[in-house]
């Protein structure tokens, strides 16, 4: 993969990582079905990897960390079978409603916070 590719899967990365990610994380918790992904799982770890080398080799430290910190995300992903046969086992518990439920009020916070910020 080129830079200018790299850079092309990054840039959509960054916009949708936030709010996407958390989003999807609020409602499926640990295992989020891959095919939420902007891309194939494989193509943003290589170009995001690629940025982050990018980054390293210019000095750029801090942007090359940031990105590295989204990569984390990149765990809860899995095959949507799997991800989804998790969710249909928490939703069938009264208790794990009720924290997925505070976890999506809380993400409601975090959210208007992020669009407050777009704005001004």
């Amino acid at each position: 993969m080129t830079f200018i590719e790299a850079d092309k899967i990054f840039q959509t990365w960054s916009r949708w990582y936030w709010p996407s990610h958390f989003m999807l994380h609020a409602i499926f918790i640990s295992k989020i079905p891959e095919s939420f992904l902007p891309y194939p799982l494989a193509i943003l770890e290589e170009a995001l990897n690629i940025i982050v080398e990018h980054y390293q080799k210019s000095g750029d430290l801090q942007m090359s960390q940031n990105i590295q910190e989204t990569m984390i995300g990149l765990s809860y992903y899995v095959e949507d079978k799997e991800a989804l046969q998790q969710a249909t086992e928490l939703f069938s518990k009264p208790e794990m409603l009720e924290g997925i439920q505070a976890y999506i009020s809380q993400y409601k916070v975090m959210w208007q916070s992020w669009l407050d910020k777009q704005i001004n």
